[in-house]
Protein backbone atom coordinates (compact mmCIF):
# COMPACT_ATOMS: atom_id res chain seq x y z
CA UNK A 1 0.00 0.00 0.00
CA UNK A 2 1.49 3.33 -1.04
CA UNK A 3 1.68 6.19 0.91
CA UNK A 4 -0.81 8.45 -0.73
CA UNK A 5 -3.62 6.02 -0.23
CA UNK A 6 -2.08 5.55 4.06
CA UNK A 7 -2.82 8.88 3.68
CA UNK A 8 -6.13 9.30 2.37
CA UNK A 9 -7.25 6.96 4.85
CA UNK A 10 -5.75 8.77 7.71
CA UNK A 11 -7.88 11.68 6.13
CA UNK A 12 -10.53 9.68 6.21
CA UNK A 13 -10.80 8.33 9.29
CA UNK A 14 -9.74 11.51 10.77
CA UNK A 15 -13.06 13.15 9.39
CA UNK A 16 -14.49 10.71 11.07
CA UNK A 17 -13.92 11.19 14.02
CA UNK A 18 -13.87 14.74 13.71
CA UNK A 19 -18.12 14.18 13.35
CA UNK A 20 -18.55 12.21 16.12
CA UNK A 21 -19.96 13.67 18.60
CA UNK A 22 -18.13 12.44 21.38
CA UNK A 23 -14.67 14.03 22.67
CA UNK A 24 -12.25 11.35 21.23
CA UNK A 25 -8.54 11.67 22.76
CA UNK A 26 -5.40 10.09 22.05
CA UNK A 27 -3.28 10.11 24.42
CA UNK A 28 0.27 8.90 25.00
CA UNK A 29 2.46 7.27 27.69
CA UNK A 30 2.32 10.09 30.36
CA UNK A 31 -1.35 10.68 29.82
CA UNK A 32 -0.50 13.76 27.29
CA UNK A 33 -2.95 14.76 24.02
CA UNK A 34 -1.35 13.67 20.60
CA UNK A 35 -4.87 14.57 19.29
CA UNK A 36 -8.01 15.53 19.73
CA UNK A 37 -11.27 15.79 17.56
CA UNK A 38 -13.08 18.66 16.48
CA UNK A 39 -15.61 17.70 19.28
CA UNK A 40 -13.38 20.28 21.52
CA UNK A 41 -14.44 23.20 19.27
CA UNK A 42 -18.08 22.49 19.44
CA UNK A 43 -17.37 22.23 23.29
CA UNK A 44 -15.92 25.44 23.20
CA UNK A 45 -12.72 23.99 25.31
CA UNK A 46 -10.33 25.40 22.10
CA UNK A 47 -9.06 24.42 18.95
CA UNK A 48 -7.80 21.28 17.97
CA UNK A 49 -4.35 22.07 17.35
CA UNK A 50 -4.04 24.11 20.67
CA UNK A 51 -3.99 21.23 22.88
CA UNK A 52 -1.81 19.29 21.98
CA UNK A 53 0.74 17.78 24.98
CA UNK A 54 -1.38 18.85 27.30
CA UNK A 55 -2.83 16.59 30.12
CA UNK A 56 -6.72 15.89 29.64
CA UNK A 57 -7.88 17.81 33.04
CA UNK A 58 -6.35 20.84 32.18
CA UNK A 59 -8.19 20.79 28.87
CA UNK A 60 -11.63 20.14 30.57
CA UNK A 61 -11.15 22.41 33.84
CA UNK A 62 -8.31 25.42 32.85
CA UNK A 63 -7.52 26.68 35.94
CA UNK A 64 -9.12 23.80 38.22
CA UNK A 65 -8.02 24.16 42.03
CA UNK A 66 -10.62 22.20 43.28
CA UNK A 67 -8.93 19.20 45.39
CA UNK A 68 -12.09 17.37 45.44
CA UNK A 69 -12.22 17.34 41.44
CA UNK A 70 -14.41 14.39 40.54
CA UNK A 71 -11.32 14.12 37.33
CA UNK A 72 -8.36 14.83 39.69
CA UNK A 73 -9.80 11.33 41.34
CA UNK A 74 -10.86 9.84 38.33
CA UNK A 75 -7.85 9.81 36.67
CA UNK A 76 -5.21 7.64 38.58
CA UNK A 77 -7.26 5.43 38.98
CA UNK A 78 -7.80 4.68 35.22
CA UNK A 79 -3.81 5.42 34.43
CA UNK A 80 -3.56 1.80 37.26
CA UNK A 81 -5.77 0.27 35.34
CA UNK A 82 -4.15 0.93 31.96
CA UNK A 83 -0.90 -0.11 33.15
CA UNK A 84 -2.81 -3.53 33.87
CA UNK A 85 -4.30 -3.27 30.54
CA UNK A 86 -7.69 -2.65 31.97
CA UNK A 87 -10.35 -0.29 30.50
CA UNK A 88 -12.37 2.04 32.61
CA UNK A 89 -15.68 3.59 32.32
CA UNK A 90 -17.30 5.65 34.59
CA UNK A 91 -20.44 8.59 34.29
CA UNK A 92 -19.67 11.78 36.08
CA UNK A 93 -21.77 15.34 36.15
CA UNK A 94 -19.09 17.80 35.32
CA UNK A 95 -19.62 20.79 36.95
CA UNK A 96 -17.40 22.59 35.10
CA UNK A 97 -18.70 21.68 31.83
CA UNK A 98 -22.38 21.32 33.62
CA UNK A 99 -23.30 18.51 31.41
CA UNK A 100 -23.15 15.04 32.37
CA UNK A 101 -20.09 12.70 30.81
CA UNK A 102 -20.02 9.65 29.84
CA UNK A 103 -15.92 8.63 30.03
CA UNK A 104 -14.18 5.55 28.36
CA UNK A 105 -10.68 4.80 28.83
CA UNK A 106 -9.13 2.24 26.88
CA UNK A 107 -5.71 1.11 26.77
CA UNK A 108 -4.51 -0.31 23.32
CA UNK A 109 -1.69 -2.85 22.75
CA UNK A 110 1.46 -1.50 23.04
CA UNK A 111 4.37 -2.34 20.53
CA UNK A 112 7.77 -3.87 20.86
CA UNK A 113 10.07 -1.76 23.28
CA UNK A 114 12.52 -1.08 20.15
CA UNK A 115 9.90 0.27 18.06
CA UNK A 116 8.45 2.72 20.36
CA UNK A 117 8.75 6.55 20.45
CA UNK A 118 7.64 8.99 23.33
CA UNK A 119 4.40 9.83 21.64
CA UNK A 120 3.03 6.43 21.00
CA UNK A 121 -0.34 6.38 21.23
CA UNK A 122 -0.79 4.49 24.53
CA UNK A 123 -4.89 4.88 25.06
CA UNK A 124 -8.15 6.19 24.08
CA UNK A 125 -10.11 8.44 25.97
CA UNK A 126 -13.74 9.21 24.88
CA UNK A 127 -15.93 11.52 26.71
CA UNK A 128 -19.85 11.48 25.43
CA UNK A 129 -22.21 14.11 26.35
CA UNK A 130 -25.63 11.99 28.02
CA UNK A 131 -26.95 15.36 29.83
CA UNK A 132 -30.14 14.61 27.64
CA UNK A 133 -30.36 11.04 28.29
CA UNK A 134 -29.90 11.79 32.13
CA UNK A 135 -32.44 14.47 32.00
CA UNK A 136 -34.56 11.76 30.44
CA UNK A 137 -33.53 9.32 32.69
CA UNK A 138 -34.46 11.95 35.50
CA UNK A 139 -38.03 12.52 33.49
CA UNK A 140 -38.86 8.68 33.50
CA UNK A 141 -37.39 8.48 37.28
CA UNK A 142 -39.60 11.75 37.57
CA UNK A 143 -42.63 9.78 36.02
CA UNK A 144 -41.87 6.71 37.57
CA UNK A 145 -42.32 7.96 40.97
CA UNK A 146 -45.51 9.70 39.79
CA UNK A 147 -46.71 6.49 38.37
CA UNK A 148 -45.97 4.80 41.97
CA UNK A 149 -47.48 7.25 43.89
CA UNK A 150 -51.04 6.97 41.62
CA UNK A 151 -50.29 3.00 41.68
CA UNK A 152 -49.87 3.52 45.77
CA UNK A 153 -53.00 6.10 45.84
CA UNK A 154 -55.38 3.77 43.54
CA UNK A 155 -54.03 0.79 45.89
CA UNK A 156 -55.15 2.65 49.15
CA UNK A 157 -58.04 4.13 46.92
CA UNK A 158 -59.15 0.04 46.29
CA UNK A 159 -58.50 -0.76 49.35
CA UNK A 160 -60.61 1.88 50.62
CA UNK A 161 -63.59 0.60 48.71
CA UNK A 162 -63.07 -2.70 48.99
CA UNK A 163 -63.20 -2.26 52.81
CA UNK A 164 -66.02 0.08 52.56
CA UNK A 165 -68.06 -2.62 50.01
CA UNK A 166 -67.75 -5.14 52.75
CA UNK A 167 -68.92 -2.49 55.70
CA UNK A 168 -71.78 -1.57 53.50
CA UNK A 169 -72.40 -5.79 52.49
CA UNK A 170 -72.26 -6.32 56.25
CA UNK A 171 -74.85 -3.58 56.53
CA UNK A 172 -76.74 -4.84 54.10
CA UNK A 173 -76.45 -8.21 55.90
CA UNK A 174 -77.51 -7.60 59.19
CA UNK A 175 -80.47 -4.58 58.24
CA UNK A 176 -84.12 -6.15 59.41
CA UNK A 177 -85.37 -4.51 56.46
CA UNK A 178 -85.82 -6.22 52.69
CA UNK A 179 -83.17 -5.27 50.31
CA UNK A 180 -83.05 -6.80 46.75
CA UNK A 181 -81.30 -5.96 43.51
CA UNK A 182 -81.53 -6.99 40.26
CA UNK A 183 -81.05 -6.65 36.59
CA UNK A 184 -82.61 -4.50 33.85
CA UNK A 185 -84.71 -6.68 33.09
CA UNK A 186 -85.99 -7.38 37.00
CA UNK A 187 -84.17 -10.68 37.39
CA UNK A 188 -83.28 -11.09 40.96
CA UNK A 189 -79.08 -10.77 41.53
CA UNK A 190 -79.31 -10.20 45.33
CA UNK A 191 -81.50 -10.98 48.21
CA UNK A 192 -80.24 -10.02 51.69
CA UNK A 193 -81.05 -12.16 54.95
CA UNK A 194 -83.75 -9.93 55.89
CA UNK A 195 -85.90 -10.67 52.36
CA UNK A 196 -85.09 -14.33 52.48
CA UNK A 197 -86.72 -14.41 55.65
CA UNK A 198 -89.44 -12.53 55.02
CA UNK A 199 -90.29 -14.43 51.53
CA UNK A 200 -89.75 -18.02 53.95
CA UNK A 201 -86.41 -18.51 51.49
CA UNK A 202 -83.10 -20.35 53.50
CA UNK A 203 -80.74 -18.79 53.38
CA UNK A 204 -79.06 -21.09 50.56
CA UNK A 205 -82.18 -20.91 48.23
CA UNK A 206 -82.35 -19.86 44.43
CA UNK A 207 -83.42 -16.95 43.72
CA UNK A 208 -81.95 -16.37 40.04
CA UNK A 209 -85.67 -17.74 39.02
CA UNK A 210 -86.95 -14.75 41.19
CA UNK A 211 -87.98 -11.85 39.68
CA UNK A 212 -88.05 -8.29 41.34
CA UNK A 213 -91.18 -6.76 42.85
CA UNK A 214 -93.09 -10.06 41.79
CA UNK A 215 -94.14 -11.63 45.25
CA UNK A 216 -97.62 -10.61 45.52
CA UNK A 217 -101.04 -10.73 44.34
CA UNK A 218 -101.53 -9.74 40.39
CA UNK A 219 -102.87 -6.57 41.07
CA UNK A 220 -100.02 -5.60 43.02
CA UNK A 221 -97.36 -6.95 40.52
CA UNK A 222 -99.05 -5.69 37.62
CA UNK A 223 -99.14 -1.67 39.67
CA UNK A 224 -95.88 -2.19 40.36
CA UNK A 225 -94.21 -2.95 36.58
CA UNK A 226 -96.95 -1.08 35.46
CA UNK A 227 -96.44 2.30 37.25
CA UNK A 228 -93.77 2.29 39.96
CA UNK A 229 -90.87 0.97 38.02
CA UNK A 230 -91.15 3.17 35.20
CA UNK A 231 -91.51 6.44 37.39
CA UNK A 232 -88.55 5.21 39.31
CA UNK A 233 -86.84 4.94 35.69
CA UNK A 234 -88.17 8.34 34.93
CA UNK A 235 -87.42 10.17 37.83
CA UNK A 236 -84.60 7.46 39.41
CA UNK A 237 -86.74 6.66 42.52
CA UNK A 238 -90.12 5.68 43.54
CA UNK A 239 -91.43 5.46 47.15
CA UNK A 240 -95.05 4.00 48.35
CA UNK A 241 -96.83 1.46 49.77
CA UNK A 242 -96.92 -1.97 48.57
CA UNK A 243 -98.11 -5.95 49.56
CA UNK A 244 -96.39 -8.98 48.94
CA UNK A 245 -96.86 -12.58 50.00
CA UNK A 246 -94.27 -15.24 51.35
CA UNK A 247 -94.23 -19.05 50.60
CA UNK A 248 -96.85 -19.35 53.41
CA UNK A 249 -99.44 -17.19 51.39
CA UNK A 250 -99.56 -14.74 54.13
CA UNK A 251 -99.74 -11.15 53.37
CA UNK A 252 -97.17 -8.25 54.20
CA UNK A 253 -97.94 -4.89 54.26
CA UNK A 254 -94.82 -3.03 52.91
CA UNK A 255 -93.41 0.71 53.02
CA UNK A 256 -90.69 0.36 49.74
CA UNK A 257 -88.09 2.15 47.67
CA UNK A 258 -87.32 1.27 44.04
CA UNK A 259 -84.30 3.06 42.56
CA UNK A 260 -83.45 2.35 39.23
CA UNK A 261 -79.20 2.76 38.73
CA UNK A 262 -77.73 4.03 35.44
CA UNK A 263 -74.24 3.44 33.73
CA UNK A 264 -72.46 5.92 32.20
CA UNK A 265 -74.39 6.12 28.76
CA UNK A 266 -77.23 7.24 30.74
CA UNK A 267 -78.34 3.53 30.47
CA UNK A 268 -80.52 1.99 33.51
CA UNK A 269 -78.37 -1.02 34.08
CA UNK A 270 -80.21 -2.82 37.38
CA UNK A 271 -82.72 -1.65 39.57
CA UNK A 272 -82.25 -2.21 43.75
CA UNK A 273 -85.77 -2.38 46.19
CA UNK A 274 -85.68 -1.64 49.82
CA UNK A 275 -89.32 -2.62 51.52
CA UNK A 276 -89.85 -2.35 55.56
CA UNK A 277 -92.80 -4.65 57.30
CA UNK A 278 -95.56 -2.26 58.38
CA UNK A 279 -98.18 -5.13 58.74
CA UNK A 280 -97.90 -4.79 62.23
CA UNK A 281 -98.74 -1.03 61.78
CA UNK A 282 -100.88 -1.02 59.65
CA UNK A 283 -102.92 -3.36 61.80
CA UNK A 284 -102.39 -0.90 64.68
CA UNK A 285 -103.90 1.69 62.43
CA UNK A 286 -106.85 -0.45 61.63
CA UNK A 287 -107.18 -1.78 64.91
CA UNK A 288 -107.32 2.09 66.13
CA UNK A 289 -109.51 3.44 63.47
CA UNK A 290 -112.07 0.12 64.66
CA UNK A 291 -111.82 1.53 68.30
CA UNK A 292 -112.38 4.99 67.12
CA UNK A 293 -115.76 3.47 65.24
CA UNK A 294 -116.49 1.26 68.55
CA UNK A 295 -116.22 4.27 70.76
CA UNK A 296 -118.49 6.30 68.63
CA UNK A 297 -120.59 3.72 68.30
CA UNK A 298 -120.50 3.19 72.44
CA UNK A 299 -120.99 6.92 73.13
CA UNK A 300 -124.02 6.78 71.34
CA UNK A 301 -124.84 3.74 73.11
CA UNK A 302 -124.02 5.29 76.54
CA UNK A 303 -126.64 8.05 75.39
CA UNK A 304 -129.46 4.96 75.10
CA UNK A 305 -128.46 3.32 78.21
CA UNK A 306 -128.58 6.31 80.09
CA UNK A 307 -132.34 7.52 78.54
CA UNK A 308 -133.35 4.05 78.71
CA UNK A 309 -132.17 4.09 82.79
CA UNK A 310 -133.59 7.84 83.15
CA UNK A 311 -137.02 6.39 81.15
CA UNK A 312 -137.05 3.41 83.93
CA UNK A 313 -136.38 5.79 87.01
CA UNK A 314 -139.27 7.60 85.15
CA UNK A 315 -141.55 4.71 85.45
CA UNK A 316 -140.54 3.24 88.79
CA UNK A 317 -141.24 7.14 90.51
CA UNK A 318 -144.28 7.18 88.24
CA UNK A 319 -145.93 3.82 88.63
CA UNK A 320 -144.20 3.26 92.16
CA UNK A 321 -143.22 6.04 94.35
CA UNK A 322 -145.75 9.00 92.79
CA UNK A 323 -148.94 6.56 92.65
CA UNK A 324 -147.91 6.25 96.31
CA UNK A 325 -147.81 10.11 96.88
CA UNK A 326 -150.73 10.64 94.93
CA UNK A 327 -153.08 8.33 97.30
CA UNK A 328 -150.99 9.95 100.43
CA UNK A 329 -152.13 13.34 99.21
CA UNK A 330 -155.76 12.24 98.31
CA UNK A 331 -156.02 11.12 102.04
CA UNK A 332 -154.32 14.04 103.73
CA UNK A 333 -156.92 16.04 101.66
CA UNK A 334 -160.06 13.81 102.41
CA UNK A 335 -158.93 13.99 106.28
CA UNK A 336 -158.67 17.76 106.35
CA UNK A 337 -162.11 17.98 104.80
CA UNK A 338 -163.19 15.67 107.71
CA UNK A 339 -161.61 18.13 110.58
CA UNK A 340 -163.56 20.68 108.90
CA UNK A 341 -166.58 19.10 109.00
CA UNK A 342 -165.64 18.68 112.77
CA UNK A 343 -165.84 14.91 112.19
CA UNK A 344 -162.50 14.39 114.52
CA UNK A 345 -162.63 10.98 114.62
CA UNK A 346 -163.40 10.06 111.30
CA UNK A 347 -160.25 12.39 110.34
CA UNK A 348 -158.02 10.40 112.76
CA UNK A 349 -158.87 7.39 111.06
CA UNK A 350 -157.93 8.45 107.50
CA UNK A 351 -154.56 9.73 109.25
CA UNK A 352 -154.34 6.19 110.64
CA UNK A 353 -154.91 4.12 107.56
CA UNK A 354 -152.15 6.86 105.94
CA UNK A 355 -149.21 5.52 107.81
CA UNK A 356 -148.46 1.85 105.82
CA UNK A 357 -149.08 3.84 102.68
CA UNK A 358 -146.28 6.12 104.06
CA UNK A 359 -144.24 3.18 105.03
CA UNK A 360 -144.57 2.02 101.14
CA UNK A 361 -143.81 5.43 99.60
CA UNK A 362 -140.21 5.19 101.41
CA UNK A 363 -139.53 1.37 100.89
CA UNK A 364 -139.48 2.64 97.44
CA UNK A 365 -137.77 5.56 97.25
CA UNK A 366 -135.09 3.18 99.24
CA UNK A 367 -135.83 0.62 95.83
CA UNK A 368 -134.94 3.28 93.85
CA UNK A 369 -131.92 4.82 95.36
CA UNK A 370 -130.42 1.89 96.15
CA UNK A 371 -130.71 0.65 92.42
CA UNK A 372 -129.53 3.91 91.66
CA UNK A 373 -126.65 3.41 93.94
CA UNK A 374 -126.48 1.34 96.95
CA UNK A 375 -125.71 3.70 99.99
CA UNK A 376 -124.33 0.71 101.75
CA UNK A 377 -121.66 -0.17 99.16
CA UNK A 378 -119.61 3.96 100.51
CA UNK A 379 -121.25 3.49 103.66
CA UNK A 380 -119.54 -0.51 104.81
CA UNK A 381 -117.89 -1.24 101.18
CA UNK A 382 -118.00 -3.84 98.72
CA UNK A 383 -118.48 -7.13 100.83
CA UNK A 384 -120.94 -6.27 102.76
CA UNK A 385 -122.52 -5.01 99.75
CA UNK A 386 -122.26 -8.63 97.92
CA UNK A 387 -123.61 -10.25 100.85
CA UNK A 388 -126.10 -7.74 101.05
CA UNK A 389 -127.20 -8.32 97.46
CA UNK A 390 -126.55 -12.09 97.72
CA UNK A 391 -129.41 -11.80 100.40
CA UNK A 392 -131.44 -9.80 98.80
CA UNK A 393 -131.29 -12.01 95.70
CA UNK A 394 -132.09 -15.36 97.53
CA UNK A 395 -135.19 -13.83 99.35
CA UNK A 396 -136.80 -12.68 95.72
CA UNK A 397 -135.52 -15.60 94.01
CA UNK A 398 -135.43 -18.70 96.72
CA UNK A 399 -135.20 -21.20 93.47
CA UNK A 400 -131.27 -20.26 92.75
CA UNK A 401 -129.07 -21.19 95.15
CA UNK A 402 -125.88 -18.90 95.28
CA UNK A 403 -122.50 -20.53 96.51
CA UNK A 404 -120.70 -17.81 97.37
CA UNK A 405 -116.54 -17.58 97.57
CA UNK A 406 -115.20 -14.56 98.27
CA UNK A 407 -111.69 -14.41 98.94
CA UNK A 408 -110.60 -11.18 99.45
CA UNK A 409 -110.08 -8.75 102.02
CA UNK A 410 -111.58 -5.16 101.60
CA UNK A 411 -108.72 -3.32 101.16
CA UNK A 412 -107.67 -5.55 98.36
CA UNK A 413 -110.46 -4.39 96.21
CA UNK A 414 -109.72 -0.99 94.84
CA UNK A 415 -112.19 1.93 95.87
CA UNK A 416 -112.70 2.65 91.72
CA UNK A 417 -113.24 -1.41 91.24
CA UNK A 418 -115.82 -1.80 93.54
CA UNK A 419 -119.07 0.17 91.67
CA UNK A 420 -117.86 -1.60 88.15
CA UNK A 421 -117.55 -4.89 90.03
CA UNK A 422 -121.25 -4.42 91.53
CA UNK A 423 -123.08 -3.32 88.35
CA UNK A 424 -121.56 -6.31 86.45
CA UNK A 425 -122.45 -8.75 89.01
CA UNK A 426 -125.62 -7.18 89.08
CA UNK A 427 -125.83 -7.39 85.42
CA UNK A 428 -125.37 -11.11 85.38
CA UNK A 429 -127.83 -11.93 88.26
CA UNK A 430 -130.17 -9.77 85.71
CA UNK A 431 -129.76 -12.03 82.76
CA UNK A 432 -129.84 -14.83 84.81
CA UNK A 433 -133.20 -14.60 86.28
CA UNK A 434 -134.13 -13.57 82.62
CA UNK A 435 -132.89 -16.32 80.28
CA UNK A 436 -130.84 -18.62 81.72
CA UNK A 437 -133.19 -21.28 83.90
CA UNK A 438 -130.43 -21.72 86.57
CA UNK A 439 -130.94 -23.08 90.23
CA UNK A 440 -127.68 -22.84 91.32
CA UNK A 441 -124.96 -20.09 90.82
CA UNK A 442 -121.64 -19.61 91.63
CA UNK A 443 -119.51 -16.40 92.43
CA UNK A 444 -115.63 -16.28 93.55
CA UNK A 445 -113.70 -13.50 94.05
CA UNK A 446 -109.97 -13.70 94.37
CA UNK A 447 -106.75 -11.82 94.27
CA UNK A 448 -103.78 -13.69 92.46
CA UNK A 449 -100.77 -11.63 92.94
CA UNK A 450 -101.20 -8.21 91.26
CA UNK A 451 -104.80 -9.38 89.89
CA UNK A 452 -108.34 -9.23 90.85
CA UNK A 453 -110.82 -12.46 89.11
CA UNK A 454 -114.20 -12.16 89.37
CA UNK A 455 -115.92 -15.26 88.36
CA UNK A 456 -120.32 -16.07 87.37
CA UNK A 457 -120.83 -19.67 86.52
CA UNK A 458 -124.59 -20.84 86.30
CA UNK A 459 -126.09 -24.44 85.31
CA UNK A 460 -128.65 -22.43 83.18
CA UNK A 461 -129.81 -23.48 79.71
CA UNK A 462 -126.74 -21.55 77.91
CA UNK A 463 -126.73 -19.75 74.57
CA UNK A 464 -124.02 -19.28 71.72
CA UNK A 465 -122.24 -16.31 72.41
CA UNK A 466 -121.59 -15.27 68.71
CA UNK A 467 -125.56 -15.51 68.16
CA UNK A 468 -125.87 -12.71 70.50
CA UNK A 469 -125.30 -9.29 68.95
CA UNK A 470 -126.79 -5.84 70.01
CA UNK A 471 -128.62 -4.21 67.28
CA UNK A 472 -129.01 -0.62 67.92
CA UNK A 473 -132.77 0.70 68.93
CA UNK A 474 -132.61 -3.26 70.34
CA UNK A 475 -132.78 -4.21 74.44
CA UNK A 476 -131.26 -7.40 72.68
CA UNK A 477 -127.53 -8.20 73.87
CA UNK A 478 -127.80 -5.00 75.83
CA UNK A 479 -126.86 -6.32 79.29
CA UNK A 480 -123.89 -8.39 77.45
CA UNK A 481 -122.21 -5.30 76.17
CA UNK A 482 -122.67 -3.29 78.77
CA UNK A 483 -120.78 -5.96 81.17
CA UNK A 484 -118.03 -6.14 78.77
CA UNK A 485 -117.87 -2.32 78.12
CA UNK A 486 -117.89 -1.87 82.40
CA UNK A 487 -114.84 -3.94 82.47
CA UNK A 488 -112.61 -2.44 79.18
CA UNK A 489 -113.40 1.10 80.66
CA UNK A 490 -111.86 0.12 83.87
CA UNK A 491 -108.93 -1.22 82.65
CA UNK A 492 -110.07 -4.89 82.81
CA UNK A 493 -110.12 -8.24 80.95
CA UNK A 494 -113.65 -9.79 80.02
CA UNK A 495 -114.52 -13.16 78.41
CA UNK A 496 -117.80 -15.30 78.41
CA UNK A 497 -117.67 -19.18 77.62
CA UNK A 498 -121.65 -20.71 76.90
CA UNK A 499 -123.01 -23.01 74.56
CA UNK A 500 -126.36 -24.28 74.34
CA UNK A 501 -127.85 -26.96 77.44
CA UNK A 502 -124.30 -25.87 79.25
CA UNK A 503 -124.36 -22.93 81.18
CA UNK A 504 -123.07 -20.00 81.34
CA UNK A 505 -119.13 -18.70 82.48
CA UNK A 506 -118.04 -15.05 83.02
CA UNK A 507 -114.95 -14.22 84.00
CA UNK A 508 -113.18 -10.49 84.65
CA UNK A 509 -110.02 -9.70 85.94
CA UNK A 510 -108.25 -6.61 86.84
CA UNK A 511 -104.60 -5.60 87.09
CA UNK A 512 -104.31 -4.14 90.70
CA UNK A 513 -100.13 -3.43 90.62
Amino acid sequence: MDVHTLEKAKQQWQTAADMMPQLICLLNADGRLIHINRAIERWRLGQVDGVKGKALHDVLHPDCSDPQCYFKSLWPDAIARLGRGERTECEAYDPVLKRHLSVLVQPLVLPPPHFREADDLHAVVMMGDISDIKQAEAGYQNLFQELECMVCLERERRKFSEGMQARLLAILEKTTDYVAMADAAGDMLYLNPAGRALLGLGPHDDISHLKLCEHGDQEVNDRIWGEAIPYAIRSGLWAGESRLRNRAGREIHASQVIIAHRGVDGLVENFSTILRDTTEQVRTAQALHESRDELRRLSGLLVTIQEDERRRIALDLHDGLGQSLSLIKLSIENAARQLAAGAAGEANESLQQLIPQVKQALAEARRVSTELRPSILDDLGILPTLSWFFREFETACGHVAVEKALNVAEHEVPAPLQITLYRILQEAFNNIVKHARADRVRVSLDRIGEVLHLLIEDNGCGFDPDSVRYVEGEARGLGLLSMKERASFSGGAYRIASAPGQGTRIEVSWPCG
